[in-house]
Formats: C-alpha cells, structure tokens, sequence
C-alpha cells in the first residue's frame, strides 16, 4: 500500500513547493533540478514583464489579478510537469522495488529447496523458484533487470539476455 500512494504524495509536494516531491523519493538531483528551473524561471518572467511585487498572503483573486497571464501560465505548466515527473518516477521506483522483491522471493525458495534436496541426483533438480503451480504451469517471476516476466527455471532472461540472481555460475 505504501508503495501505490508514494508516487500521488510526491505528485502533490510537487505541486505544493516545487523540488519537494522529488525530495521526498530521495532524488536530490531532480528536486534540485525542478526547484532552480521553477523558481528561475518565475523570477526571469516577473523581471522581463515588469510585474510589480505581490503580497503572497493577499486574496487569490488581487493575486491573479496583479500577474499577467504570460507570466502565470508558464509557472503554472512547469509545476504541472514536475508534479507528472515526481509521479512517474514515483511509480519507477515502485515498479524496481517490487522486482527486486520477485528476483530474492524467488532466490529464496530456490535456496529452500535446495536445502532440501540432500539425495543422489539432486544436482538435477530444478531450482525452487520453478516450482510447478497448482495447475502445472511452471512459476513466472520477473527479470530484475528488464521487469519482463521470464520462467522461474531459466538462469537467464530471454528477453535481455542477463543471467538471472539465482542463476548458478559456469564452473567450465
């Protein structure tokens, strides 16, 4: 659940103080980034249009009223960009957060069984993470690198070709 609603939080401290969201996904870079295009920017445009100082603590409308619409607009579709931006990485990091959890479940159960396996032959066994699901159909985990879901009992992906973490080395 924490990870569904950190991207909508980072979304909405976007929006509220410009940098704030990427900061709260550890992203100092961006939120660096964002804040000095945003503010450096509103500052260029109340220079370059001539806009007389406003009381931020003044009504909305004598606020709006007092800074020009070419000025707000472009202040207002850089907030909107970065609170998009702090959402989609956001979701990034979720996404890479729940790989890695899939790629040590599945490292995990592979060393379960492993544990398990003591007898003649066990060096054929498959690894735990192909373990048959209750319909017969091997188990599928995704790729730690890619995020493409790839059959548990293959050492590597098929679709970036990168030895998967529970992948055995070559001893050849």
């Amino acid at each position: 659940m924490r990870n569904q609603l950190r991207p909508v939080l980072a979304a909405l401290l976007a929006l509220v103080f410009p940098g704030l969201g990427h900061l709260s996904l550890r992203r100092w870079g961006r939120a660096l980034l964002w804040h000095l295009t945003i503010v450096g920017g509103g500052v260029a445009l109340f220079a370059l249009y001539d806009v007389e100082p406003v009381d931020p603590f003044a009504d909305l409308a004598a606020v709006s009223a007092a800074v020009p619409t070419d000025v707000a607009l472009p202040i207002v579709l850089l907030s909107a960009l970065s609170a998009l931006d702090a959402y989609l990485v956001g979701r990034a990091d979720a996404a890479e957060r729940d790989r890695v959890d899939a790629a040590a479940e599945a490292m995990r159960r592979r060393s379960a069984n492993a544990d398990g396996d003591d007898g003649p032959g066990s060096g054929q066994s498959p690894p735990a993470a192909a373990v048959d699901a209750e319909d017969g159909e091997p188990l599928e985990v995704t790729c730690p690198n890619c995020g493409k879901a790839v059959d548990a009992d293959l050492d590597f992906c098929h679709w970036c070709t990168e030895p998967l973490p529970w992948a055995e080395p070559d001893d050849r």
